[in-house]
C-alpha cells in the first residue's frame, strides 16, 4: 500500500474515532459490563511503564466499574499479538487494546497482518512519556558528544522489528552524530535494558519510568533524554538533545485505551464516560507520578490528532527505509 492509500486508511481510522463509524454488528447489551473486562497489552509483563500504567488503570477502572478489570500481557510482533487479539474477541465492550504507538507501526512494517488501524477506536489519552538514551557505564561515554566519528557501528536496541519510535530516534540521533547504526530487537523494555545493563548493546531509548528504575545502577549512564524546553525535567543534571542542539528529537510516546471499532455505539458511550472519570481521578494522577509518566495535555480528539502525527513520522520513515525523519 503506497503514502497516499495508507493516509486514506488512517483517515478512515479517524473518522471512526469521531463517531461516524458504521453501525455495530453486534446487538447493544442491556447491561455493560456484565462480566469481567480485560485490558490487553502488547508488552510484556513487570517493569516497563506501559504495564504499570495498564495495571494501575485496570485496578481504579475496577472500582469505577463496579466488576473484575484484568490486564493480559499478550507481547510479540511488535505489538502485533495483543491487537489481533483484541480483534478476535466480539465487540462487545469487554476486552479493551491499552494503545500505544505499535498499533499503527506494526502493520507498516507488516502489511498483511490481518487488521486496519480503522478498526479500532481510541476511547482515551492514559499518559505521555519521554524517552532517555541510555549506555553501558563500561563503554567509557561519559556524555553523548563521545559517540561522533565512533569507527564502527552502534547497536542500539528496539521493540520487534521495522519502524518504531526507536528506529526514528536512532536514526536522527546517529545521523546527528554523523556515524552508522544497527537495531537489535528485543520483546520488550526491561530485555532492551536488561540487555545494555549486561553490555550486549550500545543503547536503548528506555522510557522515563523504566530509566528511573536504573539510575542508580552503576552499569548504566543516561547521556541525553527526548524532552522539551517546557517540560519539568526527570533527570536532574541530565540534558536534553533539544539543548545539545537536536531539535528534531523532541519526541513523546503516547499510551491511551482502544476498543473495536464496531463496539454498540451506547457502549463505547459508557466506557468511555467511566474511563474519562477514571483517568482524571487524583488516584490515576498519583500513579502516573508514581510511574514518571507525564499527564496528556488535551483532549481526547488532541490525542487521536497526535496519534495520526505520530503514523505519518512512521509513514514517512518507512518509505525512507527507515532513514530520520522529522
Amino acid at each position: 500500500m503506497n503514502l497516499l492509500n495508507r493516509l486514506k486508511s488512517i483517515t478512515a481510522a479517524l473518522a471512526c474515532l469521531g463517531g461516524l463509524c458504521a453501525a455495530s454488528s453486534v446487538p447493544a447489551q442491556e447491561v455493560w459490563p456484565n462480566r469481567t473486562v480485560r485490558i490487553v497489552v502488547p508488552f510484556p509483563a513487570g517493569g516497563a511503564s506501559t504495564d504499570g500504567m495498564a495495571r494501575a488503570f485496570a485496578q481504579e477502572l475496577a472500582k469505577e466499574l463496579k466488576t473484575s478489570v484484568i490486564v493480559e500481557n499478550r507481547p510479540g510482533g511488535g505489538t502485533s499479538v495483543g491487537t489481533l487479539a483484541v480483534k478476535m474477541q466480539p465487540a462487545d465492550g469487554h476486552t479493551l487494546l491499552f494503545q500505544s504507538d505499535g498499533l499503527f507501526n506494526a502493520k507498516l512494517t507488516t502489511p498483511q497482518l490481518a487488521y486496519e488501524p480503522s478498526e479500532f477506536e481510541i476511547i482515551s489519552p492514559l499518559a505521555q512519556t519521554n524517552y532517555a538514551f541510555i549506555v553501558p557505564a563500561n563503554r567509557g561515554w561519559e556524555q553523548l558528544e563521545n559517540l561522533r566519528g565512533l569507527d564502527r557501528e552502534l547497536d542500539v536496541g528496539t521493540l520487534g522489528i521495522g519502524v518504531s519510535s526507536y528506529s526514528i530516534l536512532a536514526a536522527r540521533m546517529t545521523k546527528h552524530l554523523q556515524i552508522k547504526h544497527r537495531m537489535v530487537p528485543y520483546k520488550g523494555g526491561v530485555d532492551g535494558v536488561k540487555a545494555v545493563m549486561a553490555g550486549e548493546i550500545d543503547g536503548y531509548f528506555a522510557t522515563v519510568g523504566l530509566t528511573q528504575t536504573v539510575m542508580s545502577s552503576s552499569k548504566v549512564r543516561v547521556l541525553a533524554y527526548t524532552g522539551s524546553p517546557d517540560r519539568t525535567s526527570f533527570f536532574p543534571g541530565v540534558k536534553t538533545f533539544y539543548e545539545l542542539g537536536m531539535t528534531d528529537m523532541v519526541f513523546n510516546s503516547y499510551y491511551g485505551l482502544a476498543v473495536r471499532a464496531d463496539t454498540p455505539d451506547k457502549i463505547k458511550s459508557a466506557l468511555a464516560g467511566a474511563v474519562h472519570k477514571v483517568v482524571d481521578s487524583d488516584a490515576m494522577k498519583a500513579a502516573r507520578q508514581r510511574l514518571h509518566l507525564e499527564d496528556y495535555r488535551g483532549s481526547t480528539e488532541d490525542y487521536r490528532r497526535d496519534v495520526v502525527r505520530m503514523f505519518k513520522q512512521y509513514e514517512a520513515a518507512a518509505s525512507d527505509g527507515g532513514k530520520a525523519t522529522q
